[in-house]
């Protein structure tokens, strides 16, 4: 295919979309550039389904039917829930590379059972090679807890987490004039937090000490949808205390 052929211009594309959101049941105006909106039908996301699919299976001939036989991911990426952030999306991955773990704000604390136990899985089950903590750009956790207002509800139980990072940084935080300058700095303090957390999990210690793991802190900026690295404070000496043994010879203090 030539170069003309394979380049629309941008008029088409856009053109090319309206008539994609049109045959899904919607106009162009209620949902572009997004292949859904608010009144999609059951109909409309079974069609775009299939339609993805159908795309993925074309490009990636051999995805599906290893799907079919186990998952065998080299990374667990541990991010927000937000719908403008997705894993797959900004790594370029396809199905079965990553293991997900999402919440709100991308919290991570020992006495989240769900957390703990999809951290212990992927380590020890699945045997990934990476754990990324990824935050991103104007969350509204992190606004939220940025706020003395109240949310209600599950939600200030929830975010608990993120407040105390924000008390732990608070002069930091305070010196900060621009507002969404302070958003980004407690995104940043809030994925250390996530970090350090993990840092001192058993699985991922005694994991590390192995040298079979690899631990990432990440931001995802919403606007351009590139993602940059934090620096890491590396605790080797966590491993003294959060490396157990099933047998130790060890006294108990």
């Amino acid at each position: 295919m030539n170069e003309s052929a394979s380049t629309a211009t941008a008029p088409a594309a856009a053109a090319a979309a309206a008539v994609s959101c049109s045959s899904l049941g919607h106009t162009h105006s209620d949902s572009y550039p997004f292949t859904l909106s608010k009144n999609s039908t059951l109909k409309d996301y079974l069609a775009a389904n299939r339609r993805n699919m159908d795309k993925l299976k074309a490009e990636h001939p051999a995805v599906m039917p290893l799907s079919g036989k186990g998952q065998q991911p080299h990374t667990l990426w541990i991010g927000c829930g937000d719908s403008r952030i997705n894993e797959c999306t900004a790594l370029g991955c396809l199905p079965g590379e990553v293991f997900t773990l999402r919440n709100i704000a991308n919290v991570i604390n020992n006495s989240d059972v769900s957390s703990m136990s999809a951290i212990q899985f992927a380590i020890e089950v699945l045997k990934v090679s990476k754990v990324i903590v990824c935050g991103h750009t104007d969350c509204g956790g992190v606004w939220a807890s940025l706020s003395n207002k109240k949310a209600g509800g599950a939600l200030d139980q929830w975010l608990s987490s993120v407040r105390h990072v924000r008390a732990q940084h608070l002069d930091e935080l305070k010196a900060i004039d621009d507002i969404n300058d302070r958003c980004k700095r407690l995104v940043e303090l809030n994925v250390l937090n996530s970090v350090n957390t993990i840092q001192k999990n058993s699985s991922y210690v005694e994991a590390h000490a192995r040298g079979d793991v690899e631990l990432y802190a990440l931001v995802y900026d919403v606007e351009s949808g590139y993602l940059r690295e934090l620096p890491l404070d590396h605790h080797d000496d966590y491993s003294e205390v959060f490396r157990l043994h099933e047998n130790s010879d060890a006294p108990v203090h």
